[in-house]
């Protein structure tokens, strides 16, 4: 009897989601190597079984986002190249349906930052928001390093935010920093095609004072042309 209600205990522990497509890392849940969340319809999300001891979930607050309250990360560095499959510590997704995925992280700077697909290879992100610190308006830009990998500045401080990409139905996905046990806070799933028509609005329907960003997610001038991410929607310009 004391077995079964230690795993009922644990189980709920892990249970950070709710009914708006959002699973948030609560302080004190358990986390362990190649734990599947499937809390999230049309998500499961994998804690990588290579990614060591995953600590308990820490309160920490998210600067880009305040559902997501605290975090946990693997005790192995991320480590990846390109078309083979990432090891150490990541955060694995397989969906059901296109949609959109928000993922809460913590990065440090000079460390490589990779979503990865199925094919184990890089994907664009749509957009990042990864303040320097808390009350920040505006996020630090990807730089490249000498190995071509997004890097946050080396003179850049470590930043607890959230990076948003593009999923297809079907589709499997890799979170990780290589040289770094990237942290988690949780992710945010929309379902729906992001390249709808629809998910295109005009600039007299904008914030015009609002960072405007490419579709890799890079800060541009307000003046750049084409689709460009502006108030977390795709704008033409």
């Amino acid at each position: 009897m004391k077995k079964i209600f230690t795993l009922i205990a644990a189980a709920m522990m892990v249970a950070g989601a709710n009914a708006q497509g959002t699973y948030a890392i609560q302080e004190g849940d358990a986390i362990s190597a190649g734990l599947k969340i499937e809390s999230v319809p049309g998500v499961v999300m994998t804690f990588s079984e290579g990614g060591g001891t995953f600590i308990t979930g820490k309160k920490v607050d998210n600067w880009a986002d305040a559902d997501f309250v605290a975090y946990s990360n693997g005790s192995i560095n991320g480590k990846y190249s390109s078309g083979n499959e990432p090891t150490g510590c990541y955060y694995k997704f397989q969906t059901a349906d296109a949609g959109t995925l928000t993922v809460g992280i913590q990065l440090s700077p000079n460390k490589g930052f990779f979503v990865v697909d199925n094919t184990f290879a890089p994907v664009e992100l749509s957009s990042y928001m990864l303040p320097a610190a808390k009350g920040a308006t505006e996020s630090q830009t990807f730089t490249t390093n000498d190995k071509g990998e997004s890097i946050l500045p080396v003179d850049g401080t470590k930043s607890n935010g959230t990076v948003t990409f593009n999923v297809t139905a079907n589709g499997t996905y890799y979170v990780l920093a290589t040289g770094t046990k990237l942290g988690c806070f949780g992710f945010k799933y929309t379902k729906g095609n992001p390249t709808a028509i629809d998910g295109i609005t005009t600039n007299n329907t904008i914030n015009e004072n609002a960072p405007v960003y490419n579709l890799a997610g890079q800060r541009v001038s307000k003046d750049a042309k084409g689709i460009l991410i502006q108030n977390g929607r795709k704008v033409i310009k």
